[in-house]
Parts: structure tokens; C-alpha cells; sequence
């Protein structure tokens, strides 16, 4: 099946379950309410991960053959979904869900990768492909959990405007792709396309105005799907090329995770405390509109892909 065929299958799977969630959304009041620190001035349903849960393991299960990627994306992110519909629920009635009960979650989503398969093997030495060294299974466990934790939570904090999260998930998955294609990972680029149709899928509804968000069941399974993708892909064996080229492909998600952490911590509040230090509200400050905004954010994005791609064929 083609890479085009399969992604349009699932932007279509997922155009037509977004009226679906969304109704069952508003039905049980699991809505963005706003506030002071919120941009939109309606509530808004938070069940867009939902339906590109759903549209993702549709496609899987219907044209591909069962493998240990497929069964990470499927049970690992239906752990992230269970907790992060219950922390939506929670924020929809004004309470916080705890967030050690999340970081639990989300280790053991990283946990399951680990124990089928997908893992940091070890590492080669600087910029060479000789000298592999094999991480103790400690390590690799430990490097793995970060890898797929940090990645859940760059795509959660990001996802803070009209389609933000959406669009650069595409851009960083479309480089994801192309990668793989050079790198011959047939499974690789078909997960990377099905993300592709997912979230374009997404952002029809998505883009502002918005009329349906990700909610943290779906930031937080994009942020794992493209990070076992990652890992799966270009870094179970990493070199200093290979977690720079990763590393660029995700560069907004990345480095405004990083300045927003240092900032909070200056600020001597938790890092997992929501504020407007994102890069996206220093944006609004200096008077974009939202969509402007976003669209300076695309074009970065779109930046450093480039740089990621060109680093790779440097490399090779």
C-alpha cells in the first residue's frame, strides 16, 4: 500500500471521528473552559486525541501486520489516553489532576517500549559508525524512559494555541519521514505518514479559530508516538549525527520545552506549573495575531527540519 493512500486513509478516519468525540466531549462537559491564562473565550471540547487515537490503530490494525511498533503505539498510547482523558476530565471541572499520577503513566508507556524491544542499544563513538558501545540493560531502560518521557511532555507543553501542536507534528514527522525513506525503514515512514494524515486531519478543526483541542490525552499521545517513532527509527544505536538530526527535527517542541523550564525554575515555580513563558506567548506580546503567530512558529519549524535533513545527507 502507498505511503499517500495509507495517510489519507487516516486523515479520513480521523475527520470523521472528530464530530463523534466531539459530541461525546461536550456531552459529558470535557471542555476547555477559559481563564485568565487562556487564550479562546468559549469552552471548547478536549477530545481531538481521541479521535486521532483511534484513526491511527484503525489504519494500523486494518492494512499492516502486527509489530512491536504498532503494539507500543496501541497499548502504550492507550495508557496515555486513559490518564490524560482523566486529567482533561479534571481540568473541565476546574481541579488538577495530580502530576505524579501522570508522570506514572507515562513511565510505564515508556516502560512497555522498553520491554518489546524498542530501546537505546548503546551508542557509537562521536561521529563515527565504528566503536558501538552497548548499554548495560539498566542504562538502556533508563535512557529509553527519558527519551519517551521528555518527548510526551515537549508536545504537552507546546500544544498551548489554535493549531500549534497539530502543525508541527506534521513537520516534524514529514522530516521523520524522509529520513526513513533514505534510511530504507519501510515500517518507519509508515507510521510517520499515518501521523501526518492524523494530524492534518486534526488541524482542519483545529486551526484557529479552533473549535475542538487536543486536550492532554492527545498532546501527550503525539508526543509518544513520534518519539517511539524517533527512537524506533534513527537512535536505538545513537551517534553524536543521529541525536542531532533527531534533536533538530524537533526543534520547537524541544527548546521552548528547555527555556520554559529554565524559566520556571528561576522562578522558583514547579516546571510542570502552567504559565505564559512559552514561546508562543512571547509572540502574542509583540502583537501577532494567533494565527501569525503560529505561522512564525511553522516557519521555525520548518527551519530547523531543513537543518536536520541537511545534517543527515551531510553524514551519510
Amino acid at each position: 500500500m502507498s505511503y499517500v493512500v495509507v495517510s489519507l486513509f487516516t486523515f479520513i478516519a480521523v475527520y470523521l471521528l472528530i464530530p463523534v468525540t466531539k459530541r461525546w466531549a461536550e456531552r459529558l462537559g470535557v471542555v476547555d473552559r477559559p481563564n485568565s491564562r487562556k487564550i479562546h473565550s468559549r469552552p471548547i471540547p478536549l477530545s481531538g486525541g481521541l479521535a486521532i487515537y483511534l484513526g491511527t490503530n484503525v489504519t494500523l490494525f486494518l492494512f499492516f501486520d502486527i509489530t512491536p511498533l504498532h503494539i507500543a503505539l496501541s497499548w502504550g498510547g492507550f495508557i496515555l489516553l486513559l490518564i490524560g482523558l482523566v486529567d482533561d476530565w479534571y481540568k473541565s471541572k476546574g481541579q488538577d489532576f495530580p502530576a505524579w499520577a501522570k508522570l506514572i503513566g507515562q513511565v510505564a508507556s515508556a516502560a512497555l517500549v522498553y520491554m518489546i524491544g524498542i530501546r537505546f542499544f548503546g551508542i557509537r563513538q562521536f561521529w563515527t559508525e565504528e566503536g558501538l558501545y552497548l548499554f548495560p540493560n539498566w542504562l538502556a531502560f533508563i535512557a529509553t524512559v527519558i527519551w519517551i518521557v521528555a518527548f510526551v511532555n515537549m508536545i504537552n507543553f507546546l500544544d498551548g494555541m489554535d493549531g500549534l501542536a497539530g502543525g508541527i507534528t506534521v513537520i516534524s514527522s514529514l522530516t521523520l519521514f524522509t529520513i526513513a525513506i533514505l534510511r530504507q525503514q519501510a515500517d518507519v515512514a509508515v507510521l510517520a505518514v499515518i501521523l501526518i494524515g492524523g494530524s492534518l486531519a486534526f488541524l482542519r478543526h483545529n486551526f484557529h479559530p479552533a473549535t475542538i483541542f487536543l486536550g492532554d490525552a492527545g498532546s501527550m499521545f503525539l508526543g509518544y508516538a513520534i518519539g517511539v517513532t524517533s527512537l524506533y527509527g534513527a537512535m536505538k544505536s545513537a551517534t553524536a549525527v543521529t541525536f542531532l538530526v533527531t534533536i533538530l527535527a524537533f526543534g520547537v517542541p524541544f527548546f521552548d520545552t528547555i527555556q520554559v523550564v529554565f524559566a520556571r525554575l528561576r522562578a522558583g515555580i514547579p516546571i510542570y506549573h502552567a504559565d505564559k513563558r512559552h514561546v508562543h506567548h512571547r509572540l502574542l506580546k509583540t502583537g501577532l495575531t494567533q494565527t501569525q503567530a503560529v505561522l512564525v512558529i511553522y516557519a521555525i519549524g520548518i527551519g530547523f527540519s531543513i537543518l536536520s535533513l541537511a545534517l543527515y545527507l551531510f553524514s551519510s
